[in-house]
């Protein structure tokens, strides 16, 4: 199945679904339109029960996205709040996530980046943030979204320092959770994919909640273990159970 839009892209291939930044004239760079047509997308893939993973990826063989599209921000006040409900509404997808960065990531192209549970950047990619250079505060959920997976320090050296970061540094520091050569790129996100579309949907929805929670210090014990139970009374973990002594793969329905 796919749905094709201008600028945004949704396929879906059996259990994994995948969303392409389309737009490489402009370095993958996002206006308005394109904000909706993703979060148009978003809803799709957390509407349809049949999928497992999304990847998120941009065109070309340079960028994987410049984030928000500068000629737009004097035209369109409310164009960064629409961004960050995008990256925010990125980050909310209960499913897992992979950020398949084909090339380099320059503002909130870094950020959609950050959404994501998994990294896997190509050799020679750089990043940076340029806000500061030409006036602008970052979005607050932005910023906090920087400084709870990178850490203070990082944060002040892309959004104060704005300094561009390359890929080694980018795996060291924790923004790439992957580095692979760019003709690799693809088997190495599809493996992924397609291991953790194998495993049992609940366990992982349930697993990535609470650990999203933690990170963020807003841990709630008691609807987490509520979350648990749900998972460990599933027919899913009986499933498993059996397999495990069967000595076969399981086929998990995510209930």
């Amino acid at each position: 199945m796919s749905a094709t839009q201008s600028g945004v892209k949704l396929s879906i291939e059996d259990t994994i679904a995948t969303i392409t930044l389309n737009i490489p004239e402009k370095h993958n760079s996002l206006n308005g339109e394109n904000i909706q047509q993703l979060c148009d997308h978003l809803d799709v893939v957390e509407q349809d029960r049949s999928l497992r993973v999304l990847i998120v990826t941009g065109s070309g063989d340079k960028t994987f996205c410049a984030g928000a599209s500068l000629d737009q921000l004097g035209a369109e006040a409310v164009f960064s709040n629409r961004f960050a409900e995008m990256t925010d509404k990125l980050a909310a997808v209960s499913l897992p996530t992979i950020c398949a960065l084909n090339g380099s990531a320059y503002g909130g192209g870094s950020e959609i980046g950050l959404a994501c549970d998994f990294r896997i950047g190509v050799k020679g990619m750089r990043l940076f943030v340029p806000p500061a250079r030409i006036g602008l505060c970052y979005p607050v959920n932005g910023l906090e979204r920087f400084v709870l997976t990178l850490g203070l320090a990082i944060t002040k050296r892309l959004m104060l320092a704005s300094e561009e970061l390359r890929d080694e540094e980018l795996l060291a520091i924790g923004y790439l959770t992957h580095l692979v050569d760019s003709a690799e790129l693809k088997d190495r996100v599809q493996a992924l994919a397609q291991r953790m579309a194998g495993y049992a949907p609940l366990a992982m929805k349930a697993m990535k909640q609470i650990v999203q929670q933690v990170a963020a210090g807003q841990l709630d014990k008691r609807s987490a273990n509520k979350i648990a139970e749900k998972c460990n009374n599933s027919q899913d973990l009986q499933e498993g159970l059996r397999t495990h002594k069967q000595k076969r793969q399981p086929v998990f329905t995510g209930e």
